[in-house]
């Protein structure tokens, strides 16, 4: 048997790897996340039956001196396989289920749960989002978001639809100090949708909350992108000045879930109340958003599927986040 070591920045590529290298009959023995240096790689252990080799009526070979290196690679490798076969007796091999969800996106918790899931697809993401459940909207919400992701137009989006469906007073609140253009495309949004608009940075917010909290039913407040300018650490900071703040992530639905995991890790300190998924109607792959399903992390409260304002923003439902999870699944999965 010939055991290899692969490793990659996630775990399509290192899949990649096993097929180019031991090809479709490969089987997977081993797999989960290492550090080299200071990058976190994907590690896949694989290994294939290596074919007898005819023997050669050639005249014999004087026998050549192995090296010392030639003995620890066997020892490494013997090493390998017992674990391999420790591995298997223990019942913790990963079928072909689990690395089919891989390959479709899942993050490796779900996909395992979902390899030893024997119900259908529908009622277990049912049973997730049921479990996860809905939290009410807090009166002061700030939205938070990579750039590009859509944060400002989605707020406003938001904010309409609630003056618009639910008759509620929102105030929109501009305190992004860093992008070029920022508080006057806001301006310009709140003049088009006719939405009471204030520029503060915050510290000055605290002398105009006490009046807006009197009138006003929400304050949506539109926070800088985060990055290396505004951090998640200076966010934290922000929070800890006003802890009444409540926080919606807005994210983009076709990035990939491990970076948005990666920022998770820095955000989940907040309070974040729930998910704004942006560019829905660019998504085809439904288990890409299957990280959204780990219990720690806030279920998406809206979607937008189009650039249109305030026209292409949709309240969802557990119906609704069902059919976006299933999207694209193959039959037989389901």
């Amino acid at each position: 048997m010939r055991i290899r070591k692969f490793r990659a920045k996630n775990m399509i590529e290192a899949l990649k790897k096993v097929k180019e290298e031991l090809g479709e009959e490969a089987v997977i023995i081993d797999s989960g996340k290492v550090r080299e240096g200071d990058t976190e790689l994907y590690e896949v252990i694989a290994a294939i039956e290596e074919r007898e080799i005819e023997v050669s009526s050639s005249p014999a070979v004087k026998p050549v001196e192995l090296s010392f290196s030639f003995y620890e690679e066997l020892k490494r490798e013997l090493k390998e396989i017992k674990r391999a076969i420790r591995e298997l007796r223990s019942h913790e091999f990963k079928g072909e289920d689990f690395w089919s969800w891989i390959r479709e996106g899942a993050p490796e918790d779900i996909a395992m749960e979902l390899s030893k899931c024997s119900g259908n697809l529908k009622e277990y993401l049912l049973e997730k989002i049921r479990k996860k459940g809905v939290c009410p909207l807090s009166r002061i919400q700030v939205f938070i978001g990579e750039a590009g992701v859509g944060k400002t137009t989605s707020l406003f989006k938001i904010a309409f639809w609630y003056r618009y469906y639910k008759k509620k007073k929102v105030t929109i609140v501009s305190a992004d100090n860093y992008k070029v253009g920022a508080k006057e495309e806001a301006q310009k949004l709140s003049h088009l949708l006719e939405m009471p608009f204030l520029i503060s940075d915050f510290e000055e917010l605290q002398n105009h909350l006490p009046v807006l909290l009197e009138s006003q039913d929400f304050i949506f407040i539109d926070t800088p992108s985060l990055g290396k300018r505004f951090t998640p650490q200076e966010l934290a900071e922000v929070f800890s000045l006003y802890p009444s703040f409540r926080f919606h992530w807005v994210i983009r639905s076709t990035d990939y879930g491990e970076s948005n995991l990666s920022l998770w890790e820095e955000l989940k300190s907040l309070p974040i109340e729930g998910v704004v998924l942006t560019f829905l109607d660019k998504y085809i792959k439904g288990p890409r958003l299957f990280w959204l399903l780990r219990e720690d992390i806030p279920l998406p409260h809206f979607v937008t599927q189009g650039e249109r304002i305030p026209e292409d923003i949709e309240k969802v439902d557990e119906k609704k986040l069902v059919e976006i999870f299933m999207r694209g699944i193959k039959e037989h999965k389901t």
